[in-house]
């Protein structure tokens, strides 16, 4: 059963108050960004806040990951691999040696920083012609890639000779899209991206809510498991449309009883309003109620560090009020 990793936040590892607050938002996973979000004479003083900045993202309850400059992995690694981090989204995967070049740093700095060998991840992002040829290699090219098929949308939509803004009428990433699902299914990596669906509902758009929630639900149907957030309002939407419904757990369960009956009384497959549900089926179906389980279980722990943070502020604010005014009349 793959983790529950339905939004992944993006959060500029330089802006304090981004990484202070981002616990809020309630996303899955944030990513803290040395990359887009940070500009290039700002790269250095990133570096330096991301040790202590995972620390901070993971208070709501999240998992911390680094988005990594593809022409500087080992000082942004060097930077931020430390305990607590689960994984390096690398940019701009063209090549298996870049995917082998960044797993050699890491298993370098995990056995230098105590940490447990293989545990950071890789998640590779593919935003040219290059790395769409090349998914299959750069999908198979560690073992730490767990999740594959995110395409960077703007970038190669130019690679490609296209317009991003295109996106909005048609599926101009369509092949790409399908090379990549396909790469990570083949190999059976948890699908990491979105499915298209038209109207403004590409990573970059959050202003149309009802596109955002249709691009949600398309991308649960489509196997899709997980997706980059840009922007805190993209989070929710994310939540609630990566994982099964309410009507899909119910369906499951009584695909499960079908087939379960059908087992019992000898027979190789059940039917259900005239739909055969065999084992296959069955054991999808059973998937699909545990990973349901599992995101409940996700939110849930969240609330509740969101509730602590939310109590341990009120306390301390109170007891600040109290002392403001004892010491006002004090005097």
């Amino acid at each position: 059963m793959p983790p529950v990793r339905r939004s992944m936040l993006f959060t500029p590892a330089n802006v304090a108050r981004f990484v202070e607050g981002v616990w809020r938002h309630s996303a899955d996973v944030v990513v803290l960004d040395l990359e887009d979000s940070v500009a290039p004479e700002e790269k250095a003083s990133a570096r330096a806040g991301v040790r202590e900045a995972i620390a901070l993202v993971q208070r709501g309850g999240a998992e911390a990951a680094l988005r990594v400059n593809h022409d500087a992995v080992e000082a942004d690694c060097d930077a931020g691999v430390w305990p607590g981090l689960s994984a390096i989204v690398l940019p701009k995967a063209e090549t298996a040696e870049q995917v082998i070049g960044l797993d050699a740093v890491l298993s370098r700095l995990e056995a230098a920083r105590g940490m447990a060998a293989g545990g950071v991840e890789i998640m590779p992002m593919v935003e040219s012609a290059v790395g769409v040829q090349n998914a299959h290699a750069i999908a198979s090219a560690s073992a730490r890639v767990r999740a594959f098929g995110v395409l960077g949308e703007a970038d190669l939509s130019a690679d490609l000779g296209t317009s991003f803004s295109d996106l909005h009428e048609m599926d101009v990433l369509g092949y790409a899209r399908g090379e990549v699902g396909l790469a990570a299914r083949a190999l059976g990596k948890t699908v990491n991206g979105r499915a298209w669906t038209p109207g403004r509902s590409t990573i970059a758009d959050y202003g149309d809510a009802a596109a955002l929630e249709r691009s949600m639900r398309a991308s649960w149907e489509a196997g899709c498991r997980s997706t980059f957030c840009v922007h805190p309002s993209q989070v929710a939407a994310a939540n609630r449309g990566l994982r099964p419904t309410e009507a899909d757990v119910v369906l499951c369960a009584e695909a499960v009883r079908t087939y379960t009956e059908a087992w019992r009384e000898g027979r190789p497959y059940g039917v259900r309003q005239g739909v055969i549900i065999d084992g296959r089926i069955a054991r999808a179906a059973l998937g699909t109620i545990a990973y349901s389980l599992d995101c409940a279980a996700k939110d849930a722990a969240k609330l509740i560090r969101r509730r602590e943070i939310e109590l341990a502020q009120a306390v301390a604010d109170a007891v600040a009020d109290a002392s403001s005014a004892e010491g006002a009349t004090s005097c």
